[in-house]
């Protein structure tokens, strides 16, 4: 049996959505949670779901901001991108417990600036999201943007 990949993305229809899945129903006789299942299914097919290739994709990562933590002495904020993404760390003094592998890197979160700014959701527009904690892994699609930035943290690090 082959488990099926759970997405921590939620759609939230409005109210005509909602009627018109209903009517929908009534018309052939299937449920509506099978017409939306059927919906999603096909703009996912529809969707260019193609990874590049490490090689393929020019990955270009650069440090935009560079600020102390005034709440956290020590630490520091780095941000920038990572070709169509915008990422944010907060680079710790020493290692601590609940940074990334127990190293010093206790938050980073990798988004889709045209997501977040249309969804005006931050959560719903990551692609990574680490907050002393795994909230959303890198997918298979997101690593190729997760593992520069890590690099590049890393690299950070070892020369502060």
């Amino acid at each position: 049996m082959v488990k099926q990949k759970v997405y921590r993305k939620h759609i939230q229809l409005t109210e005509f959505q909602i009627k018109r899945l209903y009517e929908l129903s009534e018309f052939d006789g299937v449920d509506p949670a099978e017409h939306a299942m059927r919906a999603i299914d096909a703009y996912l097919k529809n969707k260019k779901t193609e990874v590049p290739s490490k090689g393929q994709a020019q990955i270009r990562t650069k440090v935009r901001d560079q600020s102390k933590d005034p709440q956290i002495e020590g630490a520091v904020w780095l941000s920038g991108t990572v070709n169509q993404y915008e990422f944010s760390a907060l680079i710790l003094k020493t290692p601590a417990k609940t940074a990334m592998e127990k190293g010093r890197i206790s938050k980073l979160s990798i988004w889709d600036p045209a997501v977040r700014k249309a969804t005006n959701n931050f959560i719903g527009a990551c692609i990574v999201n680490y907050d002393r904690g795994w909230d959303i892994r890198p997918s298979r699609r997101a690593e190729i943007y997760y593992h520069p930035v890590k690099a590049m943290l890393d690299d950070f690090i070892n020369q502060h």
